[in-house]
């Protein structure tokens, strides 16, 4: 009865969050491309030109991305398809119904913290799970991701179905054991690539810990060498076995959802023609798609992520423009993204060093570790599934440490982290703790959808009508049409206004109006033309008229002489 009343008040919590934040939030640069996608994914099931009804996934398999979540979010649009007889084309269409879509990642994650209360509660007792589960629902940046229909919060919540069931499953029968995990393990990859890498460090690692309890590689008193080799060579051969029927089973599931192409498209060439003429891969790739006709989806996806992720990737940290990454981007970010009631709680657990050395740990570690390779960064998403097995690992030994102290340490951490939620609400995306700066730092210490993904545009509305309703240029990373409706207009002098040299040039391009400047079109790619060196070079000598949680807003209404200096 407790359990289900915790869990109910934490559904209750993150849908009220959740559900109330997502109309405040503009659209974000992924969320077109998803509606688009997905629509013309589940436009494969109304064939009338003869051809196999089936999902039609082609644009998410040139692209590279999974299928999965984007199906999903789009369902209640197709939906309203079917029921009206009216196919959503204009981009007004399909977002005066992104409500819907963004309310179907609020079921991903109550998924995800459901399942962390389940693993956790299997690895460390009661407590442990409902501590697990209430950091995952109280965390801000969870909470700011799962009001907005995109991925990242669906791969960790099949991640975390996929290690309860792996961790629950070790020592049960067939189902338990090879079945259930391999289907969590193909829904993990039909929602991200990247958890073919993280399922694999999961089931290893869980695996070879399970074997290590359970005495299957200890050698048994007083037996011989021989013995004990047998012993060993047997266990990991059982191992090895079932990860194989798990890995098969899931990748089985992968490719027979994703489909494969139709005999007359070949969808192969159009990632091969995606991959630029500097990148290594694609002379191979451009003699695969000679070679191979009918490369299923999941296969172009993959080859797409590929060589996307070969090379070091532009990244921004701490006012530092960095055109091929930056080797501790993630430790960094995870330094001022995750909240101080974490930390502490940490520092507390530490104290029971014997509880903290749980698998789960383990498995945290070596995730993180696996961070410091990936050449996309490009925000603390990516790390979501190691964050939310290292929340539960940090329940669990609080669990196993702290058994009868467990409530009185955990409730009111969990409490502090709603009230951060709450103070940040409604954009969770931009949560930086409080030793970091806070929110109101996010501009200059981080980019991306770690603050301005293109969500900000209501905000900037609500500031233009409570500010005089000024003529507005908005340059800016994002995809809103309502960029290029009233009161606002498109300003983009790194690609529309190659004429600006100069300050002045400057100050004629903009006109008598206000030039709202986003912050991830400030931090990256600053040299990319002659005309944005010239800009932000201006912009850096200005004060700002105001700031949004993704604007910089520079006042050039007085022609001749443009925004204030600095002092």
């Amino acid at each position: 009865m407790g359990d289900a009343l915790w869990l109910a008040v934490l559904a209750a919590w993150t849908a009220g969050w959740c559900l109330s934040a997502a109309p405040r939030l503009g659209v974000t640069y992924d969320e077109p491309f998803y509606m688009d996608a997905g629509l013309e994914a589940w436009r494969g099931w109304v064939r009338d030109d003869g051809r196999p009804e089936q999902f039609f996934h082609e644009a998410t398999a040139t692209n590279g991305v999974m299928p999965l979540p984007i199906d999903a979010v789009t369902l209640p649009l197709y939906i309203h398809e079917r029921q009206s007889g009216v196919r959503l084309e204009t981009p007004d269409a399909k977002f005066a119904l992104l409500g819907r879509a963004r309310a179907v990642t609020l079921g991903w994650l109550w998924l995800l913290v459901f399942s962390a209360w389940r693993l956790g509660r299997a690895a460390g007792g009661v407590w442990a799970g409902r501590i697990a589960a209430g950091l995952i629902a109280a965390d801000p940046n969870f909470l700011g991701h799962a009001a907005i229909a995109t991925t990242d919060i669906a791969v960790s919540a099949a991640l975390m179905a996929f290690a309860r069931a792996v961790y629950a499953g070790r020592a049960g029968g067939w189902w338990k054991r090879l079945i259930l995990p391999g289907l969590w393990f193909g829904v993990a990859a039909l929602c991200k690539i990247s958890a073919l890498l993280y399922g694999g460090i999961i089931l290893v690692v869980l695996e070879v810990c399970y074997r290590f309890a359970s005495g299957g590689l200890s050698r048994p008193v007083g037996g011989s060498w021989k013995t004990w080799g047998v012993k060993v060579t047997g266990a990991v051969f059982r191992s090895v076995l079932n990860a194989t029927v798990i890995l098969a089973i899931g990748l089985t599931i992968a490719v027979e959802y994703f489909g494969y192409p139709e005999p007359d498209r070949r969808p192969f060439e159009k990632v091969a023609k995606a991959v630029p003429p500097t990148e290594p891969l694609k002379p191979k790739y451009e003699k695969w798609a000679k070679e191979y006709t009918r490369v299923p989806h999941a296969v172009c996806a993959f080859a797409f992520q590929w060589w996307y992720n070969a090379h070091g990737r532009p990244t921004f940290l701490n006012g530092t423009f960095y055109p091929e990454g930056y080797r501790y981007y993630f430790p960094e970010v995870l330094l001022m993204k995750v909240p101080l009631p974490i930390f502490l709680l940490m520092l507390i657990a530490l104290a029971r060093p014997r509880a903290v050395a749980n698998p789960l740990t383990v498995v945290t570690l070596l995730l993180l570790a696996a961070l410091l390779k990936a050449n996309l960064q490009i925000g603390v998403r990516l790390a979501f599934p190691a964050v939310a097995l290292g929340y539960v690992a940090l329940a669990v030994a609080l669990g196993r440490g702290y058994s009868q102290r467990a409530p009185w340490i955990a409730v009111p951490a969990v409490l502090a982290l709603a009230a951060v939620s709450v103070w940040v609400w409604p954009n969770g995306l931009g949560y930086l703790n409080q030793a970091h700066g806070g929110p109101g730092a996010a501009h200059w210490r981080v980019t991306d959808s770690n603050v301005d993904w293109g969500q900000g545009l209501p905000e900037l509305k609500a500031w233009h009508e409570a500010n005089g309703r000024p003529l507005i240029w908005v340059w800016y990373f994002g995809a809103d049409p309502a960029v290029d409706d009233p009161p606002f207009g498109r300003f983009q002098p790194d690609v529309q206004r190659p004429e600006i040299r100069n300050e002045a040039e400057l100050r004629r391009a903009v006109g008598p109006r206000v030039l709202a400047v986003g912050h991830t079109v400030v931090s990256l790619h600053p040299n990319v033309t002659r005309s944005k060196t010239v800009t932000l070079e201006y912009l850096r000598t200005r004060r700002p008229l105001a700031r949004t949680s993704t604007f910089t807003l520079y006042d050039f209404r007085d022609e001749q002489n443009g925004p204030p200096a600095l002092e």
